[in-house]
């Protein structure tokens, strides 16, 4: 990655865990722009000796500096992690200490956590919500750590003739996809974990404390408001968990993630009133007559009863959790300012209006950057002059607004020669970091590298091997042949008397001193 003469800026991504030998491992990722597109590629990963904030500062400098980048705040503008005090304290945390050096640095709270956050905090505050979340954990738990219930389990959706899919848990690197899975599990299983814990409860098998698990599960999958609330829980979990996702795209860009927090509000909203498919499903199959769902028979049930205000309440609950979460980064000067430059479908298409629009906000954006915009290479000037870039490109803009996208000004050449400094602002702006989410990812990778078994690897291989794992090409586009010739040729001593190349795609040839056997077949009769 040839940082120092590709790159005019990137953004570090940065997250922390333990691996299986029990060491404090940092990983570094970068965010840049490649042909118009924001990316995250892995940089580096650093063990630590001391996970303060001192400590970590000092291994990403050192993993720099290895890399022969002993300059690397230089190009840097911007910070992404999760809300660890010692990634983003406000006093001593790492990028309080990287914005003393960078004044202009762009410091983010990971999307993705601020979403789980968000929704983990109105579910706490939700009697209805908060039951639903205790249920999942005690069907987990009570399958994962008891084989024989597992297996009594499917031993009764084999009664039943219907496939059991084991209850899963709630927590995860990605929190609201895991708890929406759960529910859908246990909305499909409904009759077989009810057949299992009236079983336990009736047989009064097993513990005092699994008895009350039984009683409780039981009832409540009998309780047709619980249910009710269950199925509108599962159609709000689909909305979140569809904006969770997108937030953990590497190239979600601003303004794609405020219309998609937008799109989920105006979603959630609407479940006020209007019942999501789940919801639908879910009062189609009931038998109101008898009381019934699935042959299963309820209580509560009031088919007059009216549940739009406990619906209100939690959809109140969500959107103000998610107000309180995002509303900062909306409110934020930059990252308002950004959003505006990089949202071109919502440029106004009349001349008047657009004459004027964004420029303070343009002009606010190359004041705050001026320095490293400067520095590498854009004329300020001939941006914002009269008859400047700013002006040429937003006339171009309005022109071709149906069919503009952000990234042919980095792919045609006339575009590029026309817009040499818009192009810098522009790359700029879209590798501003919003998710950490890739270093999650980047962990499950090292956790298949450095595994149990393999616990004594030394940093420098886990750095290769984890480089090789996560930035190497695909198995169908690997050159199986210059490796082997480079390890061929690189032992200590020369490999004589082989031809590697016709080694390649040959049999092993059978051991002489082995007993060989052999079908009526194979004997030739001649």
């Amino acid at each position: 990655m040839q940082i120092e003469n590709d790159l005019h800026f990137y953004s570090i991504l940065i997250d922390g865990a333990t691996d299986s030998s029990v060491t404090e491992n940092e990983l570094i990722y970068l965010r840049f722009v490649e042909n118009g597109r924001p990316v995250n590629h892995y940089f580096s990963i650093e063990d630590v000796e001391k996970a303060d904030a001192q400590g970590i500062l000092k291994e990403i400098e050192g993993a720099f500096t290895r890399n022969g980048i002993p300059n690397w705040k230089d190009k840097l503008i911007g910070f992404g992690s999760d809300g660890a005090s010692v990634n983003l304290g406000c006093r001593g945390g790492i990028a309080t200490l990287i914005k003393r050096d960078v004044p202009h640095l762009v410091i983010t709270h990971c999307i993705a956590h601020r979403l789980e956050l968000a929704a983990n905090s109105a579910i706490k505050n939700h009697k209805h919500m908060k039951e639903i979340q205790d249920l999942l954990q005690y069907l987990y738990k009570h399958y994962q750590y008891s084989p024989k219930a597992l297996r009594e389990l499917r031993q009764i959706g084999e009664a039943l003739e219907e496939k059991v899919l084991k209850p899963t848990k709630l927590a995860g690197t990605r929190w609201l996809p895991h708890i929406h899975r759960a529910l859908e599990v246990l909305v499909r299983e409904f009759r077989v974990l009810l057949a299992h814990f009236e079983h336990i409860r009736e047989s009064r098998s097993g513990s005092a404390e699994v008895q009350g698990r039984a009683t409780f599960i039981s009832k409540k999958l009998k309780d047709y408001k619980f249910l009710y609330i269950v199925f509108f829980f599962l159609d709000i979990l689909k909305v979140l968990s569809v904006l969770s996702l997108k937030f953990q795209q590497d190239y979600l860009t601003l303004s794609a993630m405020f219309d998609a927090i937008s799109t989920a509000n105006l979603s959630l909203i609407e479940l006020k009133t209007v019942n999501g498919k789940e919801l639908t499903n879910f009062l189609a199959t009931v038998d109101s007559q008898n009381s019934t769902y699935k042959d299963i028979q309820l209580s509560n049930m009031n088919i007059d009863e009216d549940f739009t205000r406990q619906k209100q309440v939690i959809v109140d609950l969500i959107v103000a959790a998610l107000d309180n979460r995002f509303e900062p980064m909306e409110k934020d000067p930059v990252l308002k300012a950004a959003s505006l430059i990089l949202s071109f479908s919502e440029w106004p298409q009349d001349r008047n209006d657009l004459a004027t629009y964004g420029n303070e906000e343009m002009a606010y954006l190359l004041e705050n950057f001026h320095e490293i915009l400067e520095r590498n290479g854009c004329n300020l000037d001939a941006i914002m002059d009269q008859n400047g870039e700013w002006k040429d490109f937003k006339a171009y803009i309005g022109r071709h607004k149906a069919t503009v996208a952000v990234e042919n000004f980095f792919i045609y050449p006339d575009l590029k020669r026309r817009f040499i400094n818009m192009i810098l602002v522009l790359e700029l702006l879209l590798s501003f970091p919003l998710s950490s989410a890739v270093c999650e990812r980047g962990f499950s990778a090292m956790k298949r590298v450095k595994t149990d078994w393999r616990s004594s690897l030394k940093p420098e291989m886990l750095i290769m091997l984890l480089f090789i794992t996560v930035e190497g090409p695909e198995l169908n586009h690997f050159d199986t042949n210059s490796v082997f010739n480079h390890w061929w040729s690189s032992g200590r001593q020369k490999r004589p008397g082989f031809n590697p190349h016709e080694f390649i795609g040959l049999r092993a040839l059978p051991d002489p001193d082995m007993e060989q056997t052999h079908s009526d077949d194979d004997i030739d009769d001649n």
